[in-house]
């Protein structure tokens, strides 16, 4: 006969129901000391009032951290199923489609070597979209500490990023690039730097509606600034903070089925983190959200 198990959302209140019956427990010690020293007629009486009180708040101590454990300890459960399940539909989509493409190019179902080379083209467009998100998931798990490096050439490296925008024709009309010359120096790891930029002009095609988007780098107050404008609905004051940590979307970025992991602007968040740099998120007065990364110069 098959063993019969506890369904997991049964398992999930367990913890809920040991730190309520430990609450409720410290609760009535606590009662039960005031009503110790409100009655006690002798020494006796007072030093155990006193004894049950000191238990109870202990215990009330106790369950309010385990309280506070159980929802941090959920919280992190929901967002890493939250990660499994976006992290499986965005790798699935690309994968897909090259299964798809090298099939029609294994059994030779095209016509024309236009048609061959067009869905070779298709195929690196997945494999690159493969690598992109392969390469989000690693640097939004990678902490590491920054080591003194000499000052690099922020206009080049924002130059290398856009390049590959730039080449495809949807993206070329669209993004407008502004660099200040000469800019002061900047150290930051060139990695790094590139990746910042990668993922607020991610961010901007994909949430920033059909509009222009604004690529600038230049000096201002003693600072570097690297912003990205785009003309989409912008983002509340009230959805900042949301929206920077890990794997939060909004939800109509969601609902709307917009690929992505939520990690961008996390990455970018951290990135500030690290380098002493600073994140100003704004709306545009004419419309569209601004993203400013301000970063200090030697």
């Amino acid at each position: 006969m098959a063993e019969e198990r506890m369904p997991l959302k049964t398992y999930a209140s367990v913890p809920w129901l040991i730190a309520f019956c430990a609450l409720m427990s410290s609760g009535a010690n606590l009662a039960m000391g005031i009503v110790l020293l409100a009655l006690s007629d002798s020494g006796g009486d007072v030093a155990l009032g006193v004894l049950t009180l000191v238990f109870a708040l202990w215990g009330l101590v106790g369950s309010i951290l385990a309280l506070v454990f159980i929802v941090r300890q959920n919280r992190y459960n929901r967002s890493q199923a939250r990660f499994i399940a976006q992290v499986s539909h965005e790798l699935r989509t690309p994968l897909t489609s090259i299964r798809m493409y090298a099939d029609t190019l294994t059994m030779r179902r095209y016509e024309t070597e236009e048609d061959q080379a067009r869905l070779l083209e298709h195929m690196v467009e997945e494999i690159a979209r493969l690598e992109a998100l392969t390469e989000q998931i690693l640097e939004a798990r990678q902490k590491k500490s920054p080591k003194a490096m000499p000052p690099v050439s922020l206009e080049d490296e924002l130059m290398s990023v856009l390049h590959p925008f730039l080449e495809k024709p949807q993206y070329k009309a669209r993004i407008h690039v502004s660099v200040e010359t000469p800019l002061p120096g900047v150290c930051v790891d060139s990695h790094d730097f590139r990746s910042v930029v990668s993922n607020l002009v991610q961010n901007a095609l994909s949430h920033g509606g059909e509009g222009d988007i604004q690529v600038s780098l230049a000096s201002h107050e003693g600072r570097c600034v690297l912003s990205v404008r785009d003309h989409g609905k912008g983002i509340d004051a009230s959805m900042v903070r949301k929206l920077l940590e890990p794997f939060a979307r909004g939800a109509d970025t969601t609902e709307s089925g917009i690929p992505g992991f939520g990690l961008g602007l996390s990455i970018v968040k951290d990135f500030c983190k690290r380098y002493g740099a600073r994140l100003d998120v704004d709306k545009h007065p004419e419309g569209g959200a601004v993203f400013s990364v301000v970063m200090k110069v030697v």
